[in-house]
C-alpha cells in the first residue's frame, strides 16, 4: 500500500487526542466456550487474521507537505505480537470482571509509533466464556470501517486474505516520500474541499452542543478525568423491532430513547438536579454507500439531537 495522506477529519481526530481524551473506539465481543480450543490457539488465530488485514499494518508519520499533515505508511517492522495480548480475569463473575478490565484498558491511549490498534483476549476459567476487546484509533476507522475490520478478523473468509492485497484489491507497493508537485497539490486541494467542509461541520456541531450555561452544575459538565468505566446491558433485538413497529421510527430511535431514559434515571438516583435544557447528543451517521465500507478514512457526518431527559 502506498503512502496516503490522512483525510481532514482523520487528521483532526489524530491531533485532538490527549491523555484525558483518548481518540479511539472499541468493541467488546463475548464468546461461549470453544471445545478443544485453548487460549493459545485463539490468540494465535486472532493475530494471524489481524496481520492479514493490510490497514492494520499501517502507522502514521509526519510529512513535509501539507504543513501539519500526516500520512499512513506501511510499518516495515510490523509485529502483530505487539498488538495482540492475553489478559486473565480473576473474578468469579466473568462479565463483571471483563467489563471492569475493558474499561481500564480503554483508558490507555494507543502508542503513536506503531499502527494505532490493540486487541486483547480476555479469559477467565479454562472452560468458561472469553471476550475479545478491539481498540482502533478513530483516525484509522469510523464505525462502519471498524465493522469491516472486525469481519476481517472474525470471519472464516478473512483467514485466507493475502497480506499484500489492499482493501481496494490493489497490490501493495513500497512506501514513498510524500512530496507532491504543483499539479498534484492543486488536484489534492480541490478533491479534499468537501472533506474539509464535513470536518468543519462536525466541529461546529460540537461547539453548538456546548450549552453549558443552560445545564448549571452537573456531572455532564464536569472536566474529564480520563477514567473510563464500561457497563453492559442485554437488549433483545426482537423486542427493539416490536417497539419500533408499534411506535414508529427506527431501531436507532428506540435505542436513543433508552439512552435518554437511562440518563434521567442515573441523574435522579444520584440526587442531581435535572438540567434546564435537554442535553444534546452528537449522533454519528455513516456516509458510506452500500458496498463501500472498504474505503479508508472516516466517512461520516452527524446529527445534533436533544435527548428528551426532561420529558
Amino acid at each position: 500500500m502506498s503512502t496516503e495522506l490522512l483525510a481532514p477529519l482523520d487528521l483532526a481526530f489524530w491531533h485532538l487526542e490527549s491523555d484525558a481524551h483518548p481518540m479511539h473506539l472499541g468493541a467488546l465481543a463475548v464468546f461461549a466456550p470453544v471445545p478443544g480450543a485453548g487460549p493459545e490457539r485463539i490468540l494465535e488465530l486472532l493475530g494471524t487474521r489481524a496481520a492479514a488485514i493490510p490497514r492494520l499494518r499501517m502507522s502514521v508519520r509526519d510529512v513535509l507537505l501539507p504543513v501539519g499533515g500526516k500520512a499512513w505508511t506501511v510499518d516495515k517492522d510490523f509485529d502483530v505480537h505487539r498488538h495482540v495480548e492475553r489478559v486473565v480475569v480473576p473474578d468469579a463473575d466473568f462479565m463483571a470482571g471483563a467489563t471492569r478490565l475493558a474499561g481500564e484498558l480503554m483508558e490507555r491511549p494507543l502508542g503513536r509509533g506503531l499502527p494505532p490498534w490493540r486487541m486483547y483476549l480476555i479469559g477467565g476459567a479454562a472452560d468458561g466464556p472469553f471476550a475479545v476487546l478491539v481498540k482502533l484509533h478513530h483516525a484509522l476507522a469510523d464505525g462502519m470501517r471498524a465493522v469491516a475490520i472486525g469481519a476481517g478478523i472474525f470471519d472464516e473468509i478473512a483467514a485466507v486474505t493475502g497480506a499484500r492485497t489492499t482493501a481496494r484489491g490493489r497490490t501493495a507497493v513500497p512506501p514513498r516520500s510524500w512530496l507532491p508537485d504543483p499539479r498534484e497539490m492543486a488536484g489534492m486541494a480541490l478533491g479534499r474541499l468537501g472533506e474539509v467542509g464535513r470536518a468543519l461541520g462536525v466541529g461546529a456541531s460540537v461547539v453548538r452542543a456546548g450549552r453549558l450555561d443552560l445545564w448549571g452544575p452537573s456531572p455532564l459538565t464536569a472536566p474529564s478525568s480520563g477514567t473510563r468505566r464500561l457497563a453492559t446491558a442485554h437488549l433483545d433485538a426482537g423486542d427493539l423491532q416490536r417497539i419500533r413497529r408499534a411506535e414508529g421510527g427506527t431501531a436507532n430511535d428506540v435505542l436513543l430513547a433508552v439512552v435518554a431514559g437511562a440518563l434521567r434515571r442515573w441523574m435522579t438516583e444520584r440526587g442531581e438536579p435535572l438540567p434546564a435544557a435537554d442535553p444534546r447528543a452528537l449522533v454519528p451517521v455513516s456516509r458510506r454507500r452500500p458496498g463501500g465500507t472498504a474505503a479508508s478514512g472516516n466517512r461520516l457526518s452527524a446529527y445534533l439531537l436533544g435527548l428528551p431527559v426532561l420529558s
